[in-house]
């Protein structure tokens, strides 16, 4: 705003009634920085040696671990996060390579009751997740599920029959269910293995542990497709489809930030056996995830958005995953333009936006791939009876785990590097 009084000319200082001006203080010689402009080039040196001391501690610790491409992208990171510093930003945190899970060992007990087309059941699962970095997380989690489910069959006699020979049949069956699951969770970060067992040991007990680090809940809706038919020379097949709806919220005491995520499954399978013994099997399991990370104060950081696929039957999984920095002016003005188009109906500015925002994204964003080896035993019954009303129990005990077999990352702006640091540890 504005000053208001009288002020003198040349030096611009405001002076009271019956007081002659001050002088105007003398001009410093050519060449000579204001007392105003050496403070500001004090401030800029300043952010520039940080910045020029954190790129070479950057390089350093790159130099210390790392060869080639590794060094070029410890160092381009370095620069983003010093700039990010030097910015007030509070985007220093992307930039820094997050560790691989290197293995996972998960054992869950699932007890149910069907009777008629009811289904319901719980279950308690422990997870424990090893990470590259010697950390460890154990995850609890107990799920309530209900459901409704029914199916239907039907057998066609072909050819002729007689009274020892029904001839040729064909047989047909199918069935529908639908299922919802919720349930809540903990997780405790560990520094080390030995800390992750005794607290896994302690749970098994029931008993007294410290407080969670993480609390989850998560909801899910299944619902399942089962089809079968025999046929004559001894032909046989049986396929089934699920597609499945899952959601999950986190929360971490410490930091206050809230994850959101989503993610939709699709998972089907073929089984085919024909005459001489031949078989024919495929299956295929696919989950596009999104998951949003706000801070304490709901603000947007950090969007993540993870392609899962399982392929032979199961016991390989392939993810890809992308981090966006939602705290980049150039984010923020992309999805607003995306959202203005969305709400405008304009069919043309939204796709234009989205397709920007992907690129923008792609360029600007961590991708992760990684390749797990699974496995998974069951032990225990799963019986149904049906005479019209269905009738059955389930009481099982799963243990499934994941080994990481490769791990390639690209930082934002730099090159691809396989994870040497991730590949060997599990």
């Amino acid at each position: 705003p504005a000053r208001t009084g009288p002020r003198s000319g040349a030096a611009g200082r405001a002076t009271l009634p019956g007081m002659a001006p001050d002088r105007p203080a003398p001009r410093p010689p050519a060449g000579v920085p204001r007392s105003g402009e050496r403070g500001q080039a004090s401030v800029e040196h300043a952010a520039i040696v940080l910045l020029v001391a954190l790129v070479l501690a950057g390089a350093a610790w790159a130099a210390a671990g790392f060869s080639g491409v590794g060094i070029v992208n410890a160092v381009h990171s370095g620069i983003r996060r010093a700039i990010c510093v030097a910015g007030a930003d509070g985007c220093e945190d992307f930039h820094v390579r997050q560790p691989c899970a290197v293995a996972l060992e998960e054992d869950r007990t699932s007890k149910g009751l069907s009777l008629g087309i009811w289904r319901v059941g719980k279950d308690r699962s422990v997870a424990v997740e090893r990470r590259s970095d010697g950390t460890v997380a154990v995850t609890l989690y107990d799920d309530l599920q209900g459901g409704v489910g029914s199916s239907v069959g039907v057998r066609f006699g072909i050819g002729r029959s007689s009274s020892d020979d029904d001839g040729p049949a064909l047989e047909a069956s199918a069935g529908v269910e639908g299922r919802l699951r919720g349930g809540w969770g903990r997780t405790w970060e560990l520094p080390d293995a030995a800390s992750a067992a005794a607290l896994v040991r302690s749970l098994a007990a029931k008993d007294p542990v410290r407080a969670p680090d993480v609390d989850r809940v998560r909801l899910r809706a299944d619902q399942s497709l089962r089809v079968g038919a025999s046929g004559p020379l001894g032909v046989d097949a049986e396929g089934s489809f699920v597609q499945g709806l899952s959601g999950e919220g986190t929360q971490d005491r410490h930091t206050g930030r809230i994850t959101v995520s989503l993610a939709v499954s699709r998972a089907a399978s073929v089984d085919l056996a024909g005459p001489l013994g031949l078989k024919l099997g495929a299956s295929v399991a696919l989950e596009p995830s999104a998951t949003l990370t706000l801070d304490r104060d709901l603000r947007p950081r950090e969007l993540r958005l993870v392609g899962r696929a399982d392929a032979q039957r199961g016991a390989v999984r392939r993810d890809v995953q992308l981090r966006v920095d939602l705290t980049r002016p150039a984010v923020a003005a992309g999805l607003s333009e995306l959202l203005r188009g969305l709400v405008s109906a304009d069919v043309g500015r939204a796709r234009s936006s989205a397709v920007a925002l992907g690129r923008w994204a792609a360029d600007e964003g961590w991708i992760d791939q990684r390749e797990y080896a699974t496995a998974s035993q069951t032990d225990g019954f799963d019986a149904e009876i049906g005479l019209g009303l269905k009738l059955g129990a389930r009481n099982q005990d799963t243990h499934s785990s994941e080994r990481l077999l490769s791990a390639r990352s690209r930082p934002p702006g730099g090159l691809w590097e396989d994870r040497t640091d991730c590949v060997g540890r599990s």
